[in-house]
């Protein structure tokens, strides 16, 4: 292959991967489908929402909802650790 061959298809290849690019990226963008069905799943997730009182009534009704999602973390957690540390199933062939 001549340099002049070489190049050209350098600049093409280029071309092609920066055309590439500009596509995916537009059409992360573009794409609303997606992101709308990932807004309706965050919204029907339950969050806590914390008092702004300073009362003891307050700081203790806080305290539990921050209790009740930390334990919910922590089961979550066990139960991913509980998946890794499982052993496979022998199984019967036929």
């Amino acid at each position: 292959m001549s340099s002049n061959t070489k190049i050209v298809v350098g600049i093409i290849v280029a071309i092609a991967v920066i055309g590439g690019i500009w596509y995916f990226w537009n059409q992360g963008s573009t794409n609303t489908s997606g992101t709308s069905q990932a807004a309706s799943v965050a919204s029907t997730t339950s969050q806590p929402t914390l008092s702004s009182g300073n009362s003891d009534q307050n700081l203790n009704s806080d305290l539990a909802q921050i209790d009740s999602q930390m334990n919910i973390a922590n089961s979550d957690s066990a139960a991913v650790d509980q998946g890794f540390s499982d052993q496979p199933i022998q199984q019967a062939q036929y």
